[in-house]
């Protein structure tokens, strides 16, 4: 388990065990479609910029519609009442490469102040993104 810690908040990050992606060649262009539902807010939009920020700044073209080339990450943002004034946020991603094939899982976990992602996510997504993505390379060709 990998914790990444932002805005005094830890994020629990569990990846689960699956088959890798066949490398890529060098002089190759990688693709990535990122879609994420079910965030309250801005989420879905500010989880899916900060995602494709992070893969732009690792070589990929990210494309704003599915592709037959393009390896597609979807987000599944969903949120649990926890103690008082609190609640859980787990952000489940699911990796798939350019076949359709389902490459792994990344699941983040957080309890954060109730309401607090229901407006802007600003840093709380730039953080997400950020330690999502280095699990999220583990699937994708290299």
């Amino acid at each position: 388990m990998f914790r990444f810690a932002f805005l005094g908040i830890a994020f629990a990050l569990l990846a689960s065990a699956a088959a890798m992606a066949q490398s890529a060649g060098a002089d190759e262009e990688r693709w990535a479609f990122i879609d994420v539902v079910g965030a309250p807010g801005d989420g879905k939009e500010a989880l899916e910029n900060a995602l494709s920020n992070q893969l732009l700044n690792r070589g990929f073209t990210v494309t704003g519609t599915p592709a037959a080339q393009a390896y597609e990450i979807q987000g599944m943002v969903r949120l649990f009442p926890a103690g008082r004034g609190e609640q859980t946020i787990r952000i489940d991603w699911t990796v798939f490469g350019p076949e359709g094939l389902r490459l792994g899982n990344v699941t983040q976990t957080n309890v954060i102040p109730k309401g607090s992602l229901d407006r802007r996510w600003g840093d709380a997504a730039e953080a997400a993104a950020s330690a999502a993505a280095q699990d999220i390379m583990q699937y994708i060709a290299q």
